[in-house]
């Protein structure tokens, strides 16, 4: 069986690397660039020729590329599953047919990925790193996201079982 980190010390990992990185590269920790680096090399990408992904250090794609190669580290001895089973609720919202639902997962990560790069970052970016810093509009933005998040999936699981 994996061993499963409690909730309260991940948090408090992820929050001292937070302070850390920022202590000694004066850079807050977030996915979302990894993206904007990533897309650069679409063609007719044009939004992602920002100057911020033209520099020679692209820490945060290898950061990026690096959260799945851990995962898979750290799960290393327990064997690989591959599922895209997430709950009843999602198995009613999502097709059956595999390819389908392949489809519409990228496709919904991938307008998560465009909505935080217009946003200038992720919510959950902002949240680790506002709260890391003890800010207190991060901290209210924090509850705010995550309650319209609930809201948002409780609307789709109504429409769902209506």
């Amino acid at each position: 069986m994996p061993s499963i980190w409690s909730g309260w010390l991940a948090g408090s990992a992820i929050g001292a690397l937070m302070v850390a990185l920022y202590w000694i590269t004066n850079k807050q920790l977030g996915i979302s660039t990894a993206y904007g680096y990533a897309c650069q090399v679409l063609p007719g990408a044009d939004s992602f020729r920002h100057p911020e992904f033209r520099r020679a250090n692209r820490w945060r794609l290898w950061f990026g590329l690096g959260i799945p190669v851990g995962a898979l580290l750290a799960n290393a001895g327990n064997g690989l599953e591959f599922t895209t089973h997430m709950g009843e609720l999602y198995e009613q919202a999502l097709p059956e047919d595999l390819l389908l639902r392949g489809v519409m997962l990228l496709a919904a990560g991938t307008l998560m990925g465009v909505g935080a790069r217009m946003a200038g970052g992720c919510t959950s970016g902002h949240v680790i790193s506002g709260v890391s810093f003890l800010s207190r509009p991060s901290m209210l933005a924090g509850g705010l996201f995550f309650l319209g998040g609930l809201v948002a999936v409780q609307a789709l699981f109504l429409w769902v079982r209506g």
